[in-house]
């Protein structure tokens, strides 16, 4: 991962009113264009279900935000923004906060997250898992494998690259390969994404086709999860398949009829295949 100094991000850390379980927590971690609000749904199950949340906005990506300027957006640099923050609020005294980015601090000591990356957040997560083990109880991918991104969807942002914004059509276009049919409220809110600085939004879509680099998932170590719906069109269930059928200690929850926002769609199924999964995964056999 990068070595210069890195923004460490927004985090947005969500308490259950009544903690349940394993104290690890449950760190969301959003693709391209993309942001909190679509983890909303699943975060609430996972409150429910007495699961500590902490959603957070990749470096460029939280409103007002500004980079550095010498900042250089690949996954390396995101990996290492936010194992920054996961290692700021590993030293934080209790009760104080680690960074302004934070909004409560974690209890000291503690030893790893549960993370969970959507998309090119999985990019991300897979590049902080495989360089920082120590940080990492678990790795669950959400409509996302390490192989060879859509050429369609690689065609549709070279385009927007190449003339230097993200047009309403070619929005609306990928809006709805992700999502589907969504009313207008909801694309609203959903789409707000694209307003991030078309700098960070060049680069990071940059780094989502790029992908990881290929040593990466064999440097993962910690238990992972592929949770797919079965309707992605981004990145269909073979590739999911195929990726997890490479590795004993990978697993695959298809979500049937959903498409690649699987936690949006269908957040009840997301959250009891995550909680299982860390229950069965977590803490290690002795």
């Amino acid at each position: 991962m990068a070595d210069s100094a890195v923004p460490l991000p927004f985090v947005n850390v969500l308490t259950p009113a009544i903690p349940a379980g394993q104290p690890v927590p449950a760190v969301l971690i959003h693709g391209w264009a993309s942001g909190s609000v679509y983890w909303e749904p699943l975060a609430r199950k996972l409150l429910d279900a007495g699961r500590e949340v902490w959603i957070v906005d990749l470096p460029g990506y939280h409103p007002g935000e500004e980079l550095p300027p010498d900042f250089e957006w690949t996954l390396d640099s995101a990996a290492a923004s936010v194992a920054a923050a996961l290692d700021a609020r590993s030293a934080a005294p209790a009760g104080r906060s680690a960074a302004p980015a934070a909004r409560s601090a974690a209890p000291a000591g503690r030893p790893a997250v549960h993370l969970v990356g959507h998309s090119m957040g999985g990019s991300v997560s897979l590049t902080l898992a495989a360089a920082r083990p120590d940080l990492v109880a678990s790795l669950t991918l959400v409509g996302m494998a390490p192989v060879p991104q859509n050429q369609g969807f690689k065609t549709v942002l070279n385009s927007q690259l190449d003339q230097g914004f993200f047009d309403s059509g070619t929005i609306a276009k990928l809006m709805h390969a992700w999502y589907g049919d969504l009313s207008a409220a909801d694309m609203v809110r959903l789409s707000a994404g694209f307003k991030t600085p078309v700098q960070v939004l060049s680069a990071s879509a940059v780094a989502a086709m790029s992908g990881v680099e290929p040593s990466v998932p064999g440097r993962v170590h910690a238990p992972l999860l592929v949770i797919a719906g079965t309707g992605d069109q981004v990145r269909p269930m073979e590739q999911m398949r195929a990726f997890v059928a490479e590795n004993p200690d990978r697993q695959l929850q298809a979500i049937p009829g959903a498409g690649h926002n699987v936690h949006w769609e269908q957040p009840e199924q997301c959250a009891q295949a995550l909680t299982e999964f860390w229950e069965t995964s977590w803490p290690p056999p002795a």
